[in-house]
């Protein structure tokens, strides 16, 4: 997955930008990236991974697009490293004055604090369910209606206020296919996902009646039920880069839970 780098991430490096390291900008919910030049603005910085640090910045020449190209990225470290710094870049601009006194925030270490009230906020992390349905060996495979990303997906949502996850896998199931789950979810694996500030969390779990699939919330645009070796390869060239695409190579290869 993404994630699996022999390099350890750090969030927010106290150090100067320079050359190797790269500029992220975000305008109008689009994302560009550039590499340091002296004529750059240079911003915060984010995250630094394999020697290479990302920052808040600028450059001539910067095309802001999908946030989905970033998957594109050809080296592993520098992949991960722009998910991590996407996720903290829309946190700090998400966060710019304080929610209590209105005071701009400061940056200090991790976290953002007010000098004002003293309020402070920590990088915030939403939890996410990826559900792979399943029944009688075959697994529902799905697209989205209305997402830029447009390659084999998985049910899928954010856990709520006072809910579990393995409940939030059950009422997804039901909200967005009208299925209930015959056998407990069971876990498979998780992932952080810059994209969405997510920490996503696989699993598992074999449906009562597949004939009672419909598509109610206008979320996902198509469900089948595919067998092993009708199962879709990774949207990624890399590989399976995400929870998604490893939970249906696993199951492609006979390994899911």
């Amino acid at each position: 997955m993404i994630q699996d780098i022999p390099d350890p991430v750090t969030l927010f490096p106290e150090r100067a930008a320079g050359p190797g390291d790269l500029l992220l900008t975000l305008r109008g919910g689009q994302v560009a990236l550039a590499e340091w030049s002296p004529v750059a603005t240079v911003g915060a910085p984010l995250a630094a991974v394999g020697g290479r640090g990302f920052f808040l910045g600028a450059a001539p020449g910067m095309e802001p697009g999908s946030a989905q190209r970033l998957r594109a990225i050809p080296d592993a470290s520098a992949r991960f490293g722009a998910f991590c710094a996407l996720h903290l870049a829309r946190w700090l601009l998400d966060h710019r004055h304080c929610g209590r006194c209105a005071a701009p925030l400061a940056r200090v270490g991790a976290r953002l604090r007010c000098p004002e009230c003293g309020h402070e906020v920590y990088p915030a992390i939403a939890p996410a369910v990826i559900l792979g349905l399943t029944h009688r060996g075959r697994l529902l495979v799905t697209r989205y209606a209305d997402r830029p990303y447009k390659g084999p997906a998985l049910v899928a949502g954010y856990c709520e206020v006072g809910e579990t996850a393995e409940a939030a896998c059950r009422r997804e199931a039901r909200e967005e296919t009208g299925l209930e789950i015959r056998t407990p979810p069971r876990y498979f694996a998780s992932q952080p996902w810059g994209l969405s500030g997510a920490l996503l969390l696989g699993f598992f779990a074999e449906v009562a009646d597949p004939g009672r699939l419909a598509l109610a919330d206008g979320e996902l645009a198509s469900a089948e039920w595919l067998a092993p070796e009708a199962l879709p390869p990774p949207p990624d060239a890399a590989g399976p880069l995400s929870l998604t695409a490893t939970m249906i190579e696993a199951f492609a290869k006979g390994v899911a839970p």
